[in-house]
């Protein structure tokens, strides 16, 4: 019978791991935390330059400059500004079945202290559980990363990109008289 991918096998003592093991696991931790913040940081500066374009768009368009190209603008821009919002938005989900990711603060937070003390203190006492604790922390970073962040984030950038080029369009098609 195979063992459960979440389960800390019998004996972990037995398992020997290079020295430079902890140096991969944190690097990857460190790299996933990175790749994190520059998506918040990206996020963000698209959320500005988005509010910024949707403010002047709608401000024009209340002073009587209402043309097809600005709604355009401003209705890609509001899109745009929506899903980068939905990259950084926090999602807090009720208790996860199973194992749960004591790294996690959505986790430790609905433990008593003592209790979260002993899950860790359990987990420190052989290196292969201290590694699983640490591959489980960098996998469930990465799922949100690749499945949230980055997707919300792609999106919202494409979403802008798509919305100044039918403005660009839609202008050129405007001042030639076609529409």
């Amino acid at each position: 019978m195979a063992e459960e991918p979440n389960k800390i096998s019998e004996n972990p003592a037995a398992l020997s791991f290079s020295p430079h093991a902890i140096h991969l696991v944190r690097t990857a931790q460190q790299i996933n935390v990175s790749l994190s913040q520059m998506a918040d940081q990206k996020a963000s500066i698209l959320m500005g330059a988005t509010f910024v374009v949707f403010s002047i768009s709608v401000g024009q368009a209340r002073s009587g400059g209402f043309s097809l190209p600005l709604s355009v603008l401003a209705l890609f821009s509001f899109l745009s500004a929506m899903l980068a919002v939905f990259a950084v938005l926090p999602s807090i989900k009720g208790k996860a079945p199973g194992n749960p990711n004591l790294l996690f603060f959505g986790v430790f937070t609905q433990m008593a202290e003592e209790e979260f003390a002993e899950s860790v203190l359990e987990r420190l006492h052989a290196d292969e559980t201290v590694f699983r604790t640490m591959l489980r922390d960098i996998y469930q970073n990465g799922q949100v990363l690749q499945n949230k962040k980055y997707k919300y984030l792609g999106l919202a950038y494409r979403t802008f990109l798509i919305g100044l080029v039918l403005t660009f369009l839609s202008f050129v098609a405007q001042q030639s008289r076609i529409i």
